[in-house]
This record gives C-alpha cells, sequence and structure tokens, in this order.
C-alpha cells in the first residue's frame, strides 16, 4: 500500500483523456465496468488508474450533487498530485457508476465542456528520438507550438448530438502524399459537392473516421493488405477500431486534410502508420509488431447516409492534435485550428479572454477591475498545498495527468489550471444557423503583443 500520493507518484500514473463533452471531470473507481474481455488487471489500464476511496485520508463525499451530464455518479473531493511539486486540495470529480463511452474514449475524463484550452496530442509515432511531448493548456494556448499565427481555421462551436463538442469542420479534400512528391486526392472521381462534414474530438481514439466509401477510396490509392488473409482488420487496441494491416504491405505515405476555405493538415506517416499497441492480461501496454496499425477507423455501411439526421458524424481524433494545436475558447464560442510548430522547445504561455483576445493581466484587482489587453501578461505560480497522504490502492492512481506531467501554472484571470503535459453552469456558446459553418465573421484570437515568458515549477 502507498503511504502517500508522492511516493505512489514513481510508480503508477492515473492517465486522463481531455474531454470535451462533459463539463466535470470522471474518474473511475474500483469498478472499471470493462466488459469480460479485459482481465481486472486490463481494465485497471484501460481505464487509466482505479481510484479507492476508502483508502483515501483527504476524500470527502459531496452530498446532495445533482449528476450534470446524463449519468449517474458518486461524486468525491480529494487531493490530487500533479508529480513531486504540486496538488490540488479539495478537487471535486465524479466516479462514473457505468460505462461511459466504451472503448472510443476509454480512460478517465478531464471534463473541458465550460472552460478555455488548447491542445497539442505531441508525435507518437516513429522512433523514440522523433517523439515529442504534448501539451493541455486551461485557460490560454502555449504561442510557439503554432506554426503561423495567421494561418488558422476558426469557427463558431456548433452544439448538437451528433457532435458534442461542437467543433463541426468541412474537410474539402485529403490527399495522400507519395514520398516520390506526388498527391493523390481520395475525393477524385466523386460528384460535386465532394466534402466531408467532420466533429474534432480530442479524446476519440486514432486519428479520423471515414464514411466508409471513402474510407473504400482510401484504400483503394493507398493500397494494403490485412493479415492472415482477412478481408479487413481492426484493432482492439489503444486506437480502438482503426485499421490493422500486414506489416510489409501497408501505406508508407503521408496525408493532408485540407479544411474548406482554410488551412491544410499534413499528417506524417509516422503518425498515419503506426504499430498496433494493446493491453496484455496483465495490464502492460504491449506491441504486436507484426501488424502495422493504419489510425483510420472507417464507418459502417449504414453510417454512410447523408440523408439520415441519425447518422455518425466522421471524427477528428486526438492523433490529429500531433499535426495540428487546437484551441477551444468556450465563453466566446469559438474554436480555432492551426498547423503545429512540433519543434518547439521553449514555451510562450499566453492566456485568452471572452472575447478571444489575449490578455495582459492574468489578475484582476482586488477592487474588482478587469483584465487588460494591452500590455505584456505576467503569470502566478500558486504553492502547492501540503499532501495529507491519501492512500491509494493497487493500479491505484495519484492525479490528473494527460502522460507524465513536469510544471504546473495557474492564470488566476480565467480561474483555469494552465497545465503542461510531459508525457504523451454551461458557458455561452456561439451558435451558427446551420452545420455548414461560416467563418468570415468569426474573429480568431488577437495576437498583437509579445508576452512574458510564464514561470513554471520544476518537475521531473
Amino acid at each position: 500500500m502507498y503511504q502517500n500520493l508522492e511516493e505512489l507518484a514513481d510508480s503508477v500514473w492515473l492517465t486522463s483523456t481531455a474531454y470535451s463533452d462533459y463539463s466535470e471531470t470522471y474518474i473511475y473507481g474500483t469498478n472499471g465496468y470493462c466488459t469480460d474481455v479485459y482481465s481486472s488487471g486490463a481494465c485497471v489500464t484501460f481505464r487509466g488508474g482505479a481510484y479507492d476511496k476508502t483508502v483515501s485520508s483527504t476524500h470527502e463525499s459531496i452530498v446532495n450533487r445533482q449528476d450534470s451530464d446524463g449519468f449517474e455518479a458518486d461524486w468525491i473531493e480529494d487531493t490530487l498530485s500533479f508529480g513531486r511539486n504540486t496538488s490540488l486540495s479539495s478537487f471535486g470529480f465524479g466516479v462514473p457508476q457505468q460505462d461511459l463511452s466504451q472503448a472510443f474514449t476509454s480512460q478517465s475524463q478531464l471534463g473541458l465542456g465550460t472552460k478555455a484550452y488548447s491542445m497539442f496530442w505531441g508525435l507518437v509515432g516513429g522512433p523514440a528520438e522523433k517523439q515529442t511531448r504534448g501539451s493541455l493548456i486551461l485557460g490560454g494556448l502555449d504561442k510557439s507550438l503554432i506554426e503561423d499565427q495567421n494561418d488558422n481555421f476558426t469557427a463558431s462551436l456548433f452544439r448538437s448530438s451528433r457532435c458534442g463538442t461542437g467543433m463541426v469542420v468541412t474537410i474539402s479534400d485529403i490527399l495522400l502524399n507519395w514520398p516520390s512528391g506526388k498527391n493523390e486526392s481520395i475525393f477524385m472521381g466523386r460528384p460535386e459537392p465532394a466534402t466531408i462534414q467532420a466533429c474534432i474530438s480530442p479524446s476519440f481514439a486514432g486519428l479520423m473516421s471515414l464514411p466508409l466509401s471513402y474510407y473504400e477510396s482510401f484504400w483503394w490509392y493507398a493500397g494494403g493488405t490485412p493479415p492472415d488473409n482477412k478481408s479487413e482488420a481492426r484493432s482492439s487496441g489503444i486506437n480502438y477500431f482503426t485499421m490493422l494491416f500486414d506489416r510489409d504491405d501497408a501505406y508508407y505515405g503521408g496525408m493532408t486534410i485540407q479544411l474548406q476555405n482554410s488551412i491544410s493538415v499534413k499528417i506524417p506517416n509516422t503518425e498515419l502508420v503506426v504499430p498496433d499497441t494493446y493491453i496484455a492480461a496483465d495490464g502492460s501496454v504491449q506491441t504486436n509488431t507484426s501488424v502495422s496499425n493504419v489510425v483510420i477507423n472507417s464507418l459502417r455501411n449504414e453510417n454512410d447516409d447523408d440523408n439520415d439526421n441519425d447518422y455518425d458524424l466522421p471524427v477528428l481524433g486526438r492523433l490529429f492534435m500531433s499535426s495540428a494545436y487546437l484551441l477551444v475558447n468556450q465563453e466566446a464560442g469559438r474554436f480555432s485550428v492551426w498547423k503545429v510548430n512540433s519543434r518547439s522547445k521553449t514555451s510562450d504561455i499566453v492566456a485568452v479572454d471572452k472575447q478571444n483576445d489575449m490578455v495582459s493581466e492574468f489578475c484582476a484587482s482586488s477592487t474588482g477591475g478587469s483584465s487588460s489587453a494591452t500590455s505584456s501578461p505576467a503569470s502566478s505560480v500558486i504553492p502547492a498545498p501540503q499532501d495529507k497522504g491519501s492512500k491509494l490502492s493497487g493500479g491505484a492512481i495519484g492525479g490528473i495527468v494527460v502522460g507524465a506531467v513536469g510544471g504546473i501554472v495557474i492564470l488566476c484571470t480565467t480561474s483555469f489550471l494552465l497545465y503542461r503535459r510531459r508525457g504523451s453552469g454551461v458557458a455561452a456558446t456561439g451558435i451558427v444557423q446551420e452545420p455548414e459553418l461560416q467563418t468570415k465573421d468569426v474573429k480568431p484570437p488577437t495576437y498583437s503583443m509579445v508576452p512574458a515568458g510564464p514561470q513554471e515549477l520544476a518537475g521531473d
């Protein structure tokens, strides 16, 4: 049994997925509500950890709390640790009493449905020396991760039953980028208008899902043979339900996703075709090197009916954020997408306000003064509270992280945690009249100042 969270942090992490559909954070308990496919050990890994309030000395139950996201949860406050140096006391979250999202979004979920946040997933494919760490910032963004600040897609949030995040985009073309320099469109030969509406969902497994006919077009041009003479093979691992191919006969090029009247996001082959990783019975994450995983999920035939309002909307998932940088501003009712600068070495973190502008003063005055957007912003660091030694069970969790935490910063103007990932009430929402989003009247974030560098707590 672990004696405190700092000791636990050296061994086991809770991993949490950023989730825009929910406004609350949810951490699975000792009953992870996994299917019979998973052993008890595999279920703990599948859920990112297992919270056991019975062995925590710092937990308090939240009584008379109403469930806000449409399902039952046991509401708790507890001290959560981010590595050795930072922790949050009295952090409220729900312990789900059911499976929330099946295997497409399997882990504990950091609810971001009422917040401003930005995300870069990090490069996760290719050799280890080419991989990069990701970033999740609440209340602002890291300008160093943006390739060109003036080259972005910005639109209003449009929430519907088919896109809970509200981030609906129109894909005007998908190009296969061959190493020879040749580009081929999988939209080629399709009747006009050849476009796809898709929902950006940072928690969704894989790169994207495609309607069946578009996936078949991709496969026709890209080639590849499913393993074991199968007509189709899918992963049941980390990139759930994406496509599997023989290791020696899989697509070897990249892909460019063109957003209508806006930017083109290029996905390198190392992020498109990866080893198939899965969770073993003992809970360890292992790799099947005999197959290649093309991280695209082909939707079923019945989901490819544009005349049916209940059809599944294609999704741009978390691996899309390996090549794109995403900002969501719930209060402004807008979101923005840039091509990412994955070569960034030094953070340049700034906050955004309700008007989707940078703010120069992170903390309003005690007399009720508002933030200003005319001078360089400064950042404040909140000292970590004392850890009171809560203990968590085997496969237990030590704090909400996305990968392994290295530092933490607070922007108090928005009262949001500004959180840097070193390892891997409803807010006002702008509603457009039609799903076909219009972007000409939507204001992207303003970048008119040079911010001061943020302070970060030391981390491993």
